[in-house]
Order: C-alpha cells, then structure tokens, then sequence
C-alpha cells in the first residue's frame, strides 16, 4: 500500500497543488463559480474571430515590415488582386474570346470588384487624335483579319506571357476588389459572387475557371480554420473520453478525467474571445493541445484516485492523495508546458508570439481545471467505491494488463541496461546528426489548403506564365520632385531593368511599361505620359502611382517557390539597386512583397526558434534539478528531453523535409508536453526509493505504477494532436505527423532508454562516488 504523504514534496510546487483542497472545503460554492466562469467563458468563445492573414507569420517591429505595410495602405490593389485563371483549348477561339470578353465585362460590374486586367486590355497603336484602339474590338472581325487580330494579340509584349500563355490555352484576368465593399458583404459573398459570374459566361464555351490571390487564399484559410475548429473539438473530445472510457470501464471515472479538459478549452478560448485574440493557423491548434494538455495530468490524477479505491480508500480519501502525491507533478508539468510557450514570447513573428502568450494562459487554465474541478468532480460523480476496492472486484482488465506489459518491459530493461542506455546514446548521437542537416523551409503554399481552387490555380500560372505571388520595389522621395521629373522616371526606369535583368522577371510593371509602349508608337515625351496616366482606370493607376504622386511601386511576380530559393533573387535585385541608389540619394529604394519579407525572414525565425529547444530542455533540467533536490536528476532528464526532438528532426530529414514554422513550433510545444510523464515517473520514483529498497525494484515499482497512466496519456496526446493531419491546411498536418512521432520517441524515451539509464548510474556510478 502507498503512503499517503509525500516525503520531501517539491519545493518548486510552491504549495499549488494546495488549490484542489481549497474547493473541497465547500465544494457546493466551488461548483457554483465554476459554472459562472464557464458561462462567461462561452461568451467569450462566440467573440472568437478568424484571423486570414498571410503576412501575420511576419510581423515584426522592424523598418522592413512597415515598408510592407506601406504598400498595402497605399498601393490597396497591390497585394489584394483576386487572380481569375480561364483555361480551355478552344479559348482563342471566335466562342472562346466571345464568352471571355462577356465574362470581363460582367466581371466588371460584379459587386466588390474595382476593375478588371486582362489581355482584353491593351491595346494598339494610338491614331492621330491619340486614341489608340484595343487589339481586340468588341465586334470580332472575320477571316484573315480575325487572324491577323490573334497574331497581334499573341505578340503583344504587355499580353504575351503575362496575360495570356505561348499556347494560347490559358488566360489570366486580373481584378481589383474594394476593401470596403468585402468588409460589409464578406469575401465569401464577393468572391462567391465572382465564381459564379464567370462560370456562367465561360463554361459554355468549354471553358474552365478558377480563383487565385490573396482574397480567395485567405478566404480558404479562414473556411478551413472554422471547419478544423468543428473537427478538433469533436475528435480530440472522442479519442479522450473513448480511451478513459475503455481502460477506467467506469463512466463516473471516464467524466473525471474527459471534463476537466473540455471545461479548460471553454475557458482558455473564452479568454482569448474576451481579450480579442483570433483564431489563425497556430491559435487554431489550440483547442487539441489543451485538451491533451488536461487529459495528461488528469489521467494521472485519475489513475492515482482509482489505485487507491482499489486499496479501499473513501473517495475523499483517494482525492487527497491524489492531490498530495500526483499534485506536486502536475504543478511541475505544467511549468514545464509553460516553459516552451514562454519560449515563444522571444520569437520574431508576431504570429508565434501571439500562440505563446495564449499557450501560456491555456496552460495556467489547464492547471486550474486540473487541480481544482477534478477533485470536485470526483466527489459528485464517484458513487459505491467500495466495490472498486480489490476485496470487492479481485481483477481489473485492461489496466492491470497495461501494468502487466510496463513491467515486462522494466524487467527486460533491467537485465539489459547496460546494452539499452548504449543504444539510447548511440541513437541520440545519430538522430541529432541528422536533425542538425535540417535547413528552415517555407512556402506560401503550406499555409492555405492545398485541396482547393487557390493553390490549383496558382500552380497553373507558375507553370504556363511569370507566376502568382506580387514581388515590388517601392521608390519614395521627399525631396518635392515630381512624379514626371527626368531623375523620377531615370529611377523608375532603372529599377523596372533590374528587376528584369537581374532577377530574370518578365511580367514586370510600372510607369516605365506605359512609357515602353508610347515609345514603341513614337511619342514618349512627358505631357503624353501625363494624358494617357489621366486617361487610364483609376484602379489601374493605384497599382504604380501613389495618389499623392511621391512614391511608385515597381511589381514583378514569382511563382511559388521555397523562401531558400527566392532569397537569392532578392538579394541580387537589391545589389542591383545599389548603383541606382547611390546615383540618386534623394531616392528611397526598398525590395518588398510577400515573397521578398519571407525569403528574408523565415530563416532567421525558424533557425532561432529551432536553436531555442535545446535551450528549453537545459532550463527545464535545472528546474528539475532544484525541485527533485538532485544534479542528477537534472543531468538524466536531459535525454528523454531532446531524443524526442532529435528524433523527429531524422525522420524529417530521411522524408526529405525541412525545418518549417509548424515542425518546430510542435517540437517546441510537444516537448513540454512529453516532460510531463518524465516528471510522473521521477516523481513516484522519488517516493519508491526507500531505504533498504534496491534500485531495480524502485524503479519497477515505480513504472508499473504510472507506467499504465502514461501510455494511456500518450495514447490520449497522439490521436488529441493527431487529428490534425485530416486539415486542409498542410502546415497543420506536418504539425499534427511532428507531434505524433515526437510523442512516440518520448514514451520510448519514458519507458525504456530513462529507466536503462538510472540503473547504469545506481550500479556503477553512485556506489563508486
């Protein structure tokens, strides 16, 4: 029979797990503030909003961002075009062009649209009163003519290969939406209504049509966020309660440990409803780590409560202890889990400070739920005890089944420690070779679902045109010039040539294009420019002319590549520059775009946050040290703590992967989860290391004690995380494939390589020092 005090209780817990006491001395009051904080927390939830934004992952208090943010103030078409993609053998057809220019003029009057871009667009040479006709008429001519119309609209340099492909089978139309028009109707009822217009007009000509831009990426993003929320809610609350369900065989027992966590995920993003947070691609895995957050301690506070029914304790009985004994664990889990979101807090992306600091509060509510509504729920919930006692109820399947195959494994492990700690180093040493090959990985296209028109579509333009994805020079003056001033359009001109020379981009524009095709008519001089900038759409002149004429953007578009991949056509656009920048000083040239702040930017942050874990496993094996009161305990902690880690990073390196914001935001975030049984085991250890007690049967009594409730907790963690590998959104599912095997290594780790450990040191080291 265990004890039912803790000898020399942890320091560190700072008598927290004290609080599960408090509410049972006047249990009906407890209960009572529970239900009115989560009825308040509901509220909270339904504030909950979505948070679509692709450049989030990039916030940061630096020049270059607000340089980004500048452009979308100022140039509001420039990164929120939505990208209509027509493809279709017959498109050049007489039927093809007939549905496609109805569909650009429907289009123009759809609700939500500013105007349209197409190869419907340009035009030929002006005549001499300065008109210059578009390349194809309204009324299509016949025969040689409409022919010879084809071939001038293929060799168009503004059409060729920017709007419409060599092959003549894909076109590209461009629209402009107004921001206020989206905010009042939605972009799913704007872009919804854009769908549908163009299908009307160009499925019957054979056509096909799909969406592509930042509106409909972001609109995916936030339909598949609100779907993942239904879906991780309903699984991650199934795959909990059935496994209880299975391995307590008492409903009363299952509700214990399922509804603490559930009555954290309504606080914890109640709370984030009430102080305005969004649900955006991290924050909406929030809902499954808490949840598996809660099911660890409280599977073990559980189990603790169950062994001591069995040894025929009253339930108040077996409360207490379980707050005494597994409290003090749960209280040093939990600062561990807190540890690895706080770590968080120093990243560069404000996105991932943003799950830091809600993961810190979610672990602190996670604490609460645990520490104080079980042991309440415990009390209104257990009924007849006595015949969970072990006089009453001799056997008890599958728990004593699971106790039965943990102690199989510490008996094989203690025969061979020596072989199975050699092994652990030796494949510690390997793993960490090859995580340490991982480079930092990012692609736009890991952030929106890759099972819908956006990604389809982007994919489309790579292939057959420049790409999707906006890459701009902005040039600002202060110095009064003006936008016609001859050192203004030498600038312009210059950096529209880098950009095509030597980042090799060839759908590029800027004032320079229109100055290109009045030069090619023969008339280039600057109060031509001026008519023709008057006589273009409004729309069309924001994308490379601010309103108030003292900033221009230069705009190329590169398909979607690794951030790896584009830094080195960043950098060389930049060096490029440089000559036009000190030739005109009075001028402000900056790379900027999506494609630019990421190629800049991911490394860094993903190379710091990876270099940040090992740092999280030194800290948290201090903090073990000072509350197990034992160096060694710290020291042998280490292991368990980065074989995980390392682990996962080789199985990313043999799939081929890299290091992507979502593989090491979950091996930061599962590490402080997976500590949680390495404290358990240390904790009971610590108590089972009595005098006169040899090492081996310490440590067996010890594993088999929590060996059962750690399985089943890691049981609980893998399916919790691992329903996110049914999400739309590939960064999620490489989050929920990094969790599940890291959560794996760790049981391992747990079970096997620590015990093996231990027992090497009582044998041959501490007996000899």
């Amino acid at each position: 029979m265990e004890s039912t005090a803790p000898r020399n209780p942890f320091p560190l817990s700072l008598g927290l797990n004290k609080l599960g006491l408090l509410g049972l001395k006047a249990p009906l009051l407890s209960a009572l503030i529970i239900l009115l904080l989560t009825g308040i927390a509901a509220q909270g939830l339904m504030r909950l909003k979505v948070d679509d934004s692709l450049s989030e992952l990039f916030r940061t208090n630096t020049k270059e961002f607000r340089t980004y943010e500048e452009i979308d103030r100022r140039f509001p078409s420039s990164e929120y075009d939505v990208l209509v993609v027509v493809e279709g053998k017959n498109l050049l057809t007489r039927e093809g062009l007939t549905a496609f220019a109805n569909a650009a003029s429907d289009l123009q009057l759809a609700d939500g649209v500013d105007g349209i871009v197409s190869m419907l667009s340009a035009r030929g040479r002006p005549d001499a009163s300065g008109y210059a006709p578009p390349i194809v008429p309204d009324e299509l001519p016949e025969g040689a003519a409409f022919d010879a119309m084809l071939t001038a609209l293929k060799s168009n340099d503004i059409v060729k290969g920017k709007f419409l492909s060599n092959d003549g089978q894909l076109a590209l139309a461009v629209l402009s939406l107004n921001r206020e028009v989206v905010a009042e109707k939605s972009a799913k009822v704007v872009i919804g209504g854009i769908e549908e217009v163009a299908k009307q007009d160009l499925a019957p000509a054979g056509l096909t049509v799909k969406l592509a831009g930042a509106p409909v990426m972001q609109l995916e993003i936030r339909n598949a966020v609100e779907r993942d929320q239904i879906l991780y809610n309903g699984l991650g609350l199934f795959f909990g309660a059935a496994i209880a369900a299975i391995f307590f065989r008492r409903v009363s027992l299952m509700l214990v440990a399922a509804l603490p966590p559930v009555i954290a995920v309504v606080w914890a993003l109640g709370l984030l409803g009430w102080l305005g947070f969004k649900l955006n691609l991290f924050l909406n895995v929030m809902t499954p780590l808490i949840m598996v957050m809660g099911f660890a301690d409280s599977m073990q506070m559980v189990s603790s409560i169950r062994i001591r029914l069995r040894e025929g304790d009253t339930k108040l009985e077996a409360v207490k202890f379980a707050i005494n004994i597994v409290g003090p664990a749960c209280v040093l889990a939990h600062a561990a889990a807190l540890l690895s979101f706080l770590a968080l807090l120093f990243s560069e992306s404000g996105l991932i400070r943003t799950f830091g600091e809600a993961g810190a509060m979610a672990v602190c509510i996670s604490f609460v739920a645990v520490i104080v509504v079980l042991p309440l729920l415990a009390l209104l919930f257990i009924r007849n005890e006595k015949t969970l006692a072990r006089d009453h109820t001799p056997a008890d399947g599958m728990m004593d089944a699971l106790g039965n195959f943990v102690g199989a494994v510490v008996d094989r492990v203690v025969q061979h420690a020596v072989i199975y700690t050699l092994i652990a180093f030796a494949l510690f040493a390997y793993f960490a070779s090859l995580h340490l090959q991982l480079e930092p990985r990012y692609r736009l296209a890991d952030q929106v679902p890759d099972r819908e028109q956006a990604l389809d579509a982007s994919g489309r333009i790579d292939t057959k045109l420049t790409g999707a994805n906006p890459f701009h020079v902005m040039i600002r003056w202060h110095n009064g010039a003006s936008l016609y001033d001859p050192a203004t359009l030498n600038v312009i001109k210059e950096t529209h040539e880098a950009l095509e020379k030597a980042a090799g981009l060839g759908n590029v524009w800027s004032l320079e294009s229109l100055r290109r095709w009045l030069r090619e008519n023969g008339d280039d001089n600057i109060e031509t420019v001026k008519k023709y900038v008057k006589l273009l759409p409004e729309n069309l002149v924001r994308r490379f002319i601010a309103k108030e004429q003292d900033a221009v953007l230069v705009t190329g578009r590169l398909p979607d590549i690794d951030a790896s991949q584009i830094l080195p056509v960043v950098e060389k656009v930049d060096h490029a520059l440089d000559p036009v920048r000190k030739a005109y000083p009075n001028y402000e040239i900056s790379v900027t775009g999506l494609p630019a702040l990421a190629a800049r930017n991911s490394y860094r942050m993903i190379s710091q946050l990876d270099e940040s874990i090992p740092l999280c496993v030194l800290v948290a094996a201090i903090l073990l040290a000072v509350a197990f009161r034992s160096v060694f305990v710290g020291f042998i902690s280490i292991l368990p703590g980065l074989f995980p880690v390392v682990t996962s990073g080789a199985l990313l390196w043999y799939l081929g992967d890299g290091l992507e914001f979502a593989s090491v935001v979950a091996l930061l975030v599962v590490f402080g989860l997976g500590v949680d049984a390495l404290i358990h085991f240390l904790n009971r250890l610590r108590l089972e290391e009595q005098p006169g007690v040899s090492p081996e049967l310490a440590i067996r009594r010890a594993r088999v004690l929590v060996g059962p409730a750690i399985i089943l907790t890691t049981m609980v963690l893998a399916f919790g995380l691992g329903v996110t590998i049914f999400s739309e959104l590939p960064s999620l599912r490489t989050f929920g494939m990094v969790c599940g095997v890291t959560l794996l290594a760790s049981l391992i780790a747990d079970l096997v390589f620590l015990p093996a450990t231990i027992l090497v040191y009582r044998r041959y080291i501490s007996r000899h020092t």
